[in-house]
C-alpha cells in the first residue's frame, strides 16, 4: 500500500480522528509515563514523527522539552496548530527529516501502516536523522506474527517484539527496552526504545 493512499485515508478523516483520539484524555497513563520518562532521558531536539493532531508533541512541549511535530497530512497540521499554537508543527514525512538533526525521534503508532518490506528503508531514514547515540521510541500493535489487519482508517500491521527488535538492530540501533501490554477491549500494545549505534 502506497504512502499517498495512507495519507489520503487520514486526510479524509482528520477531524473525526482528532476529535476521537487527538487529546491526552484518550491516552493511557502508562503511555504518558513511558514517553515522559524516555523524553527526559534524551539529549537534544525531539521530533514527534507522524504527530497527527499534535497532542503528544504538545505534551512533550509542556514538559519543557524542545520538540516539533511532523506529519504528512495537512489537515492534521492545521488542527495541531489551531489547538496548540505555542508548539512547532510542520508538514513532512520520515524521508524529509534533515540528517543528524535530532536527539530523538518519537514514532508513536506512526509506522503501523508501513508494509514490512518497506520498513527497513523508513528506519534507515530515521537513523540518518538522528545525532550520534540518538534515541528512537516506537509505539505499535504487538502480535504473535507480522501480519496485516483491517485498522479503522487503513490496513495496519502487527509486529512481534522480537521481530521488530531484530529489524531495528539490523537498521543500526541498539534495543534498550521492549514491552508488550494487554489492553482491555483493544489490540495488544507494543513499544520499543532504542539508540542509534
Amino acid at each position: 500500500m502506497s504512502s499517498s493512499h495512507v495519507w489520503s485515508a487520514y486526510s479524509a478523516r482528520a477531524e473525526e480522528y482528532a476529535e476521537a483520539l487527538g487529546h491526552m484524555a484518550a491516552t493511557a497513563q502508562e503511555d504518558r509515563q513511558l514517553i515522559a520518562r524516555w523524553a527526559r532521558g534524551v539529549q537534544g531536539r525531539i521530533v514527534d514523527l507522524g504527530c497527527g493532531p499534535g497532542h503528544w508533541t504538545a505534551y512533550l512541549h509542556g514538559l519543557g522539552l524542545e520538540v516539533e511535530g511532523v506529519d504528512p497530512v495537512e489537515g492534521f497540521i492545521e488542527i495541531a496548530r489551531a489547538q496548540h499554537p505555542h508548539v512547532t508543527y510542520r508538514q513532512g514525512s520520515s524521508g524529509c527529516l534533515p540528517a543528524s538533526s535530532y536527539g530523538a525521534v518519537l514514532a508513536w503508532y506512526s509506522l503501523i501502516h508501513i508494509p514490512p518490506q518497506e520498513l527497513p528503508g523508513t528506519l534507515a531514514s530515521l537513523r540518518d536523522s538522528l545525532q550520534p547515540r540518538g534515541s528512537l521510541l516506537i509505539g505499535f500493535f504487538a502480535g504473535d506474527r507480522v501480519e496485516a489487519f483491517p485498522h479503522a482508517v487503513v490496513s495496519a500491521y502487527y509486529w512481534p517484539l522480537q521481530d521488530l527488535g531484530s529489524l531495528l538492530e539490523r537498521s543500526g540501533f541498539d534495543v534498550l527496552d521492549a514491552e508488550r501490554r494487554k489492553v482491555a477491549g483493544a489490540r495488544d500494545h507494543g513499544s520499543i526504545s532504542c539508540r542509534a549505534v
